[in-house]
C-alpha cells in the first residue's frame, strides 16, 4: 500500500509539471545547473527529480522528472544525525565518485577503494569527511562495502560542510536506488536515490564549472505558486 501511494504521488507531481527554477523559494547562488527534488509532503519518502541548465536565454529542462526515493522519515530543515530525514534546502554538489570505474563524469572522479570511510561519528574530528580507515567501523560508512549496491556511483552533496557542525548530519549523497528482497525500491537513510541509468545520465551531465546545486523539499515549501 505504501509503495502504491508513493507511486501515485510521483504521478501527481509529474502531471502538475516540474518545478520551474524561477519559482523556487530557496536561493541557488550562481549555479548554472540545478537538480530539483520535490515530494508531496514533509513525511514523503518518494518524490521527483528534475534537472535544469541556465544559459543566456534562461533555464531549460534537461532531465526528468525522474521518480526518486528520499529519507525514510521524509524531509526536514533542521535534521540531525541518524534521524532518517533528507535535508530540505539548497546545497552545492561537490563531487562524483563510486566503486565502479569512471562512467564519464565531468567532475574529477574518485573511484572508491578498500579503506575509504565516510565519518558519521559526530564525536570524531573528521566528522562528515572522507578518510582512509581500516577497519571502517559503525556508525561510519564503509564506502567500498556499500559500493556493491547504492554506492556503485554517487554525487556528494555539500550539506553540513561549511562549517561542519557535529551532530547536524553526514554523508548526504545522490546515489543509486537500494532494493528490497522483492525488488521494490527502498527509502534511504537521508540520501536521494535514482535508478542507475537515470543517475548516470545526471552524473555525466554535472559540470563543476557550472557550480551545480541541488535544491530539495516538499513541493508547497520549495515552490511558490
Amino acid at each position: 500500500m505504501v509503495a502504491v501511494i508513493g507511486a501515485l504521488a510521483v504521478l501527481i507531481l509529474a502531471a502538475c509539471g516540474p518545478p520551474v527554477p524561477d519559482r523556487l523559494n530557496v536561493g541557488y547562488s550562481d549555479a548554472r545547473q540545478l537538480v530539483v527534488v520535490t515530494a508531496p509532503a514533509w513525511g514523503s519518502t518518494s518524490g521527483s527529480l528534475t534537472t535544469y541548465e541556465r544559459d543566456g536565454k534562461g533555464w531549460r529542462l534537461v532531465h526528468g522528472p525522474f521518480p526518486t526515493r528520499i529519507g525514510r522519515s521524509g524531509f526536514r530543515v533542521d535534521r540531525h544525525e541518524g534521524d532518517g530525514t533528507t535535508p530540505a534546502g539548497s546545497f552545492p554538489i561537490t563531487g562524483v565518485m563510486g566503486r565502479q570505474p569512471d562512467p564519464g563524469a565531468r567532475f574529477r572522479y574518485h573511484q572508491i577503494v578498500p579503506g575509504d570511510c565516510w565519518i558519521s561519528d559526530s564525536s570524531s574530528p573528521s566528522y562528515n569527511r572522507l578518510v582512509r580507515a581500516t577497519p571502517c567501523t559503525r556508525p561510519n560508512e564503509d564506502l567500498y562495502a556499500i559500493g556493491v549496491g547504492p554506492y556503485r556511483y554517487l554525487a556528494t552533496v555539500g550539506y553540513n560542510i561549511d562549517p561542519v557542525i557535529p551532530g547536524l548530519g553526514s554523508a548526504i549523497f545522490l546515489h543509486r536506488h537500494q532494493y528490497t528482497a522483492s525488488g521494490a525500491t527502498a527509502a534511504t537513510s537521508g540520501c536521494i536515490s535514482l535508478a542507475e541509468p537515470k543517475l548516470l545520465a545526471v552524473l555525466r551531465w554535472l559540470d563543476p564549472a557550472a557550480e551545480p546545486r541541488i535544491v530539495m523539499g516538499p513541493d508547497a515549501w520549495l515552490v511558490h505558486p
